[in-house]
């Protein structure tokens, strides 16, 4: 029977889907249970919803209360995007102690996803945590505590001693790692070499903020390497045909990974994922270049000692901010990117004017949108007469989730009449048009989203908060020279949004003029930004020397 388990196994490693189903029917023979999970768990990798279905009920048919069968019918709920049904599901799950490690990760998880969806950031965040505490390898609880790190700045409010603890964390998880050695002096000759780990040097909101940094470099003084650890594409090969070297890492233990940037002779390695998902920093724990930076990709420490620097900006640093970080901080003298639209679209006419009526709008992840968002962008609609929100996000996409959520919005006391939501489409620059006035979310504001309605003619309203992830919107505004969109307070907040909207000449001389306002400024000025992130490098090379 051992036999037949290992061909189980090796034909769902080699995704060899019929094999595998040959082999668990001969084993339900000797082993009708296990067969049973197998054949849910077969047809749940594959993505089959209709026949994983059938199969758990053949599988509750023969172990109606146990905690497994009761997990995989989550996990067929979550696949069918009955989030809320999966949520539930998780909930009434009893784990016996003795199958904490191991299980205990594998459902924290999954509630961890059901959570993050359905806006309950307090609760995701913990369930990643209890995730990474069970989780029986170091890999595997590496992720889950980055998904714990990740989780914690949706809900906000951390002090910056907390943050810097829980940053911490992640190095303890790691563990002890043999380091590469970098004696004084450089390993390679000629210009000096920088390399970036990311997995998102491809069509992705990341490579708007880094395309520049990655291709308008100094070919006489520079060398980059791009180290890929995710799927690529034509915009992949648009780099790659830019650059000294590329890599795609992807898949490799990180160890190897590490020995081949190791390799390279990399002068400096930056990260540009920090905590976000298929993150290369256990590659960063093993440092694999002399001097190392993280920054761009994420917004708070990566907690590992061996990273030297995170990239940071005037405006969104200071002496408190310091404080939340392991690495030291590098104030950059403009803005801590460049950015750069993968794709562009006509800036549309005021769709006040069309519409006769404002429309706020906001297409940030929904997750970011707390009840305390909504309670504020409800006072603007109250404060705003006949003034529409418009809503896109993932969770409005159809099913349980935008059930939930509309729920929630009416809770929170939105006129449901005057509220649209629509759900996620690839081409969505133009729908910024169908707004006037952008509304971002807080205490964890927008990003790329952010960007793009600035750069389709759409003023921004968010709030400045105190930690360095919270001040994103605070540092776009003041590159633009538009500061009086910031608001300090939540008071200040609506007085910013119902001012701009009584003021039809103002809003149309923005809507009019922000592109050429983005593209003047430090925001876009790929010669500046690449001057500050050039002389940064010389200036630690050369102190290092």
């Amino acid at each position: 029977m051992d036999k037949l388990y290992e061909n189980v196994y090796d034909s769902l490693d080699r995704r060899d889907y019929a094999a595998a189903r040959a082999h668990i029917e001969k084993l339900a023979i000797l082993d009708p249970q296990e067969a049973a999970y197998l054949m849910v768990s077969l047809y749940i990798e594959q993505g089959d919803v209709q026949a994983a279905s059938a199969a758990w009920e053949k599988l509750h048919d023969l172990l109606p209360t146990d905690f497994y069968t009761q997990f995989l019918h989550a996990r067929i709920l979550f696949m069918d995007g009955r989030y809320v049904s999966a949520y539930r599901e998780l909930l009434k799950i009893q784990l016996p102690v003795d199958k904490q490690q191991g299980y205990g990760e594998k459902i924290s998880n999954l509630l961890g996803q059901c959570c993050r969806i359905l806006g309950k950031n307090k609760e995701a965040a913990e369930a990643y945590r209890k995730a990474a505490a069970t989780a029986m390898e170091t890999d595997l609880q590496a992720l889950e505590y980055s998904n714990y790190l990740f989780n914690l700045h949706y809900g906000g409010g951390h002090s910056a001693d907390f943050l810097r603890q829980a940053a911490r964390g992640f190095s303890d998880v790691l563990g002890k790692r043999n380091f590469f050695a970098h004696p004084s002096g450089r390993r390679g000759k000629g210009p000096w070499r920088i390399g970036y780990l990311s997995p998102d040097v491809r069509r992705h909101v990341m490579l708007c903020f880094c395309y520049d940094l990655l291709t308008a470099y100094d070919h006489e003084k520079f060398a980059v390497y791009v180290y890929m650890l995710g799927p690529e594409d034509e915009y992949s090969q648009k780099v790659k045909s830019q650059v000294t070297g590329w890599r795609n890492l992807r898949g490799l233990p990180s160890q190897e990974m590490a020995k081949m940037i190791y390799a390279d002779e990399i002068d400096i390695l930056v990260d540009l994922a920090g905590h976000t998902k298929g993150n290369g920093l256990p590659v960063m724990a093993y440092k694999p270049a002399p001097i190392q930076v993280s920054g761009i990709g994420y917004f708070a420490s990566t907690g590992l000692p061996v990273v030297d620097y995170f990239l940071g900006d005037v405006y969104l640093d200071d002496e408190q901010t310091q404080r939340e970080f392991v690495e030291k901080l590098v104030i950059l003298p403009y803005s801590h990117f460049c950015y750069r639209p993968l794709r562009s679209a006509e800036v549309r006419a005021p769709a006040f004017r069309r519409k006769g009526y404002v429309t706020f709008g906001s297409f940030n992840n929904f997750a970011k949108v707390t009840d305390q968002v909504l309670a504020i962008w409800c006072k603007i609609l109250m404060a705003v007469p006949d003034s529409h929100l418009l809503l896109k996000a993932a969770v409005f996409d159809g099913g349980e989730a935008e059930e939930y959520t509309r729920k929630r919005l009416a809770h929170a006391g939105l006129p449901m009449e005057r509220v649209e939501c629509r759900g996620l489409s690839e081409d969505y620059l133009l729908e910024y048009g169908d707004m006037d006035i952008a509304l971002d979310s807080f205490p964890y504001p927008g990003g790329g989203t952010s960007c793009d309605a600035l750069y389709m003619g759409r003023p921004l309203i968010t709030l400045a908060g105190r930690s360095h992830g919270e001040r994103f919107g605070f540092s776009l505004l003041m590159n633009l020279g538009l500061g009086e969109l910031v608001a300090h307070t939540e008071t200040e907040y609506i007085e910013r949004a119902v001012m701009l909207a009584g003021d039809s000449e103002l809003l149309q001389m923005l809507q009019t003029n922000l592109r050429m306002m983005m593209q003047r400024s430090p925001l876009m000025d790929r010669k500046l930004y690449l001057q500050s992130m050039e002389n940064f490098y010389r200036n630690i090379m050369e102190e290092r020397q």
